[in-house]
């Protein structure tokens, strides 16, 4: 606890309006490397686009487009860029008392995120699928309007868009948690086909394996083994596949350079790129490039 203790504590009265305690705002800056921190109101934090770092609940994770984080008043977090990696964030802040008696019936399931303790904790990541990214957005959108023309009932609208935002969240974990009950093999394929869906989702970004462990609800280690027991190969010759074959579609197509190619399906260094395509094919991304770009031409040409 005395490590707690030194840790900054913001409080809503402080940072937020009093009348009104909510606030949204937007980071992008290359520079944001956020000390350890906690605070005494709800912060909802969703990576619009790009990739940056963030530590919560004991864990650093390279967090990517449609990952969102429900931070519970209490709760020590951080955010940081990523050298070199462009990012956007949208953080929305807002004290818990101002969706008191809001929650009606869905106040058993939107309670436990705004409480302190460890009620919250399993709940507080989850990553938003491709097809609800768009409403997320828009909510967020919606509050950001909202907050900054303040017209007549922006406060009831704030409100109503919040509701809809956590729910949004809530249905999205339950979705990410629901597992088939009709064979028990099932119940653990489940949590690695929701890995592997989310790479086919995001290849183009940093996908370590404690990214995939979290989205699976597992140890890395355990995860690991599970991957590989599923799905015959290790989770980053999962990714490293998903990967190549992408570059190859890529390549056929002759409208970019291998650099960009490499870059776009997520290697961060030509090096690493050119080494992997060889292990993968036999032959390097230039070669392919030759071998099967004019067989495409020629194709067009016929």
């Amino acid at each position: 606890m005395s490590e707690d203790l030194e840790i900054p504590y913001y409080q809503s009265r402080t940072q937020l309006n009093r009348d009104f305690p909510f606030k949204i705002f937007r980071y992008s800056s290359p520079l944001l490397k956020q000390s350890l921190h906690m605070h005494d109101y709800v912060q909802i934090a969703y990576v619009r686009r790009g990739m940056c770092n963030h530590q919560m609940l004991g864990k650093s994770l390279t967090v990517s487009q449609g990952d969102l984080f429900i931070i519970a008043p209490g709760t020590g977090h951080s955010i940081s860029a990523i050298e070199d990696q462009p990012f956007e964030l949208i953080l929305t802040d807002f004290s818990p008392e101002l969706l008191e008696g809001q929650l009606g019936p869905m106040e058993d399931a939107l309670r436990r995120y705004l409480t302190p303790g460890p009620a919250s904790a399993p709940h507080a990541w989850l990553h938003v699928g491709k097809h609800r990214q768009p409403l997320v957005v828009q909510l967020l959108q919606d509050l950001q309007d909202e907050y900054e023309h303040k017209e007549v009932g922006y406060e009831y609208a704030i409100r109503l868009a919040l509701l809809k935002l956590l729910m949004v969240a809530d249905r999205e974990y339950r979705a990410i948690q629901r597992k088939p009950s009709r064979r028990s093999e099932s119940e653990g394929r489940e949590p690695i086909e929701q890995a592997r869906r989310y790479v086919h989702d995001n290849y183009s970004q940093d996908i370590p394996l404690e990214h995939g462990a979290y989205i699976a609800n597992m140890a890395p280690a355990y995860f690991s083994h599970m991957f590989k027991q599923v799905t015959g190969q290790s989770f980053i010759d999962y990714v490293n596949e998903i990967r190549i074959e992408r570059a190859k579609e890529l390549i056929r197509r002759q409208s970019l350079t291998i650099t960009q190619i490499g870059f776009q399906v997520g290697y961060r260094h030509l090096s690493h790129f050119i080494r992997t395509f060889k292990k993968r094919t036999g032959i390097t991304p230039t070669d392919y490039k030759k071998a099967f770009g004019d067989m495409a031409e020629t194709e067009e040409r016929g």
